[in-house]
């Protein structure tokens, strides 16, 4: 005869396909998209509105990295990998398109490495800002660092056509210009030294960028 405090655990009830909920997460997602899309041209009119609209934005260190860095690194490596199995990848005389366990691995494990160098790139500027006699401020740091690569993902678009790669060149240049734009209005930078205080920062966020990718490329 069973105890009296013995029961049986029901299993919980899958969750059902609500129309409501998918609705609901495609407007927001188009709705994140239509703000990446209307910061980065915002940058690139009027840099100098769009970064003091930017100062004066309240938000965390969390939510940028979550909410508008996360989606923006998952450009390039989604389109690399479409851009690979769509036109396959030189290996020696032959192309070959990778396996597709390999592919996701390698994805997703850049999509980490590239929001970590952000995260990375704010405390850069953040630490080295007395040196070029700016304020000292994560939260500002962490905005600059962020909005200033926005061109650099972006440019994951011309993966899917491998022979394009050169072009992410000039987000590199992009890069540094946004940072130097935006240094003054949300570091406090001299504008005389700005310029500098960008280009040590960007070389530092780049070495910082093959050390983490050489790691990560040990693990994956």
């Amino acid at each position: 005869m069973a105890s009296d405090d013995q029961h049986t655990d029901k299993p919980a009830a899958p969750r059902r396909f609500s129309v409501e909920n998918a609705k609901k997460q495609a407007e927001e997602a188009l709705h994140k998209s239509e703000f990446i899309l209307s910061r980065a041209y915002g940058l690139f009119k009027d840099p100098k509105g769009e970064w003091a609209q930017i100062r004066d934005e309240k938000t965390t260190i969390p939510h940028i990295l979550i909410g508008y860095v996360a989606p923006l690194a998952a450009i390039p490596p989604i389109c690399d990998i479409l851009g690979r199995y769509v036109f396959g990848q030189r290996v020696g005389e032959v192309m070959e398109r990778p396996a597709f366990v390999d592919a996701i691995t390698n994805g997703v494990v850049f999509w980490l490495v590239a929001i970590a160098l952000v995260g990375l790139l704010g405390f850069i500027l953040n630490a080295v800002a007395p040196h070029f006699d700016a304020d000292q401020d994560e939260l500002s740091a962490q905005k600059v660092a962020a909005y200033a690569l926005t061109p650099a993902f972006l440019s994951g678009v011309f993966s899917l056509w491998p022979p394009l790669w050169w072009l992410s060149l000039f987000a590199l240049a992009a890069m540094v210009f946004l940072m130097y734009r935006g240094l003054p209005i949300l570091m406090k930078a001299p504008e005389d030294r700005a310029l500098a205080y960008a280009a040590t920062v960007t070389i530092a966020a780049m070495v910082s960028g093959i050390v983490l990718l050489s790691l990560a490329s040990c693990v994956s």
